[in-house]
């Protein structure tokens, strides 16, 4: 009987560990599109993302596009390489008359009560803008939101940027936008933008600009379920997987703590789902160097097993 306990937990701790990592946003960093994007206003080219307001028309921006007005990295707004990849999304996020535009996308899975979601995105001010807004922040929603509005939508997000340690400023690079928050359960959408009017967004002039507005590239949206971080113990002996660096020019080094006699196995794949990179490592070492300098620049994404079972899933950026 207690073989079998010691067994059902350590089947639990991989269940826990593997949707702990999965990344729930529907294409992250927009590379995915039904359509390469023409003009202005077409989010809804980016698969899996929509418009948050009807009264708002925020915009798809790819390299397939350039030269154009959606272009990567120049466009009507500046100029901005993607965080990754080769694409991003825009939004107004503060304007005169409380003008407002907002992205949404569905959830690849509903959240679960009581779990521990943790979530990030970078955002990056375009070149034009006057006005820098530190008021952003996500929402989450058991239904779809699509109202007739240009202004501010009336919710509360669950996430919200830190407008004290976090200023939205950086027209150069990109900033990080993350947090937290324990799910009510049932929440299958996400809505972004800057949820309040105008007399109460924090803003700042803006070096450089001229446009009297806060315009933000926003790239590589991630929700994941992190309730169960802490559990990482199947054998008895502490698991540890870190892949560094992260972005990388296809060099990298896979550090790794696993079981005595155990083998595992990292596989990189791309955005298909087709395993492009596979490589093993085994109990004797802790660290794998690993040359992928064959691939080209963009996102990938990376599996690692141990002894059949998944571990961990995550994105992988390669540069060059």
């Amino acid at each position: 009987m207690k073989s079998r306990f010691v067994f059902f937990i350590a089947m639990m701790a991989c269940f826990f560990r593997t949707s702990a990592q999965v990344n729930l946003v529907p294409n992250p960093s927009f590379e995915i599109y039904s359509t390469c994007p023409s003009t202005a206003g077409q989010m809804n080219l980016a698969s899996g993302w929509a418009y948050g307001s009807l009264g708002g028309s925020p915009d798809y921006f790819n390299s397939c596009s350039n030269p154009s007005t959606v272009g990567v990295p120049s466009n009507k707004f500046g100029h901005q390489s993607a965080n990754s990849g080769n694409a991003y999304a825009g939004f107004g996020n503060y304007s005169s008359l409380d003008y407002r535009e907002y992205i949404e996308a569905k959830l690849d899975s509903t959240l679960i009560s009581s779990h521990k979601y943790c979530v990030e995105f970078y955002v990056s001010l375009a070149d034009t803008m006057l006005i820098a807004c530190n008021n952003i922040g996500m929402y989450f929603s058991d239904t779809f939101s699509l109202q007739s509005t240009g202004t501010n939508l009336f919710y509360t997000p669950q996430i919200s940027n830190d407008i004290v340690l976090n200023q939205l400023t950086n027209k150069i690079g990109w900033t990080k936008v993350s947090g937290d928050f324990i799910a009510t359960g049932g929440e299958n959408y996400i809505v972004i933008g800057n949820f309040l009017d105008n007399n109460n967004s924090d803003t700042a002039l803006s070096v450089g600009g001229y446009v009297y507005s806060a315009y933000y590239y926003i790239d590589d949206v991630s929700v994941v379920d992190c309730t169960y971080d802490g559990i990482d113990e199947i054998t008895g002996d502490k698991m540890h997987f870190k892949l560094y660096p992260n972005p990388n020019n296809g060099n990298m080094v896979l550090e790794y703590k696993i079981g005595d006699n155990e083998t595992g196995a990292i596989e990189i794949y791309d955005l298909t789902g087709k395993m492009i990179k596979s490589n093993t490592f085994s109990s004797t070492n802790s660290s794998l160097s690993i040359d992928a300098t064959n691939l080209e620049a963009g996102m990938y994404y990376y599996e690692i097993n141990v002894d059949g079972n998944k571990m961990k899933t995550d994105k992988l950026i390669i540069i060059k």
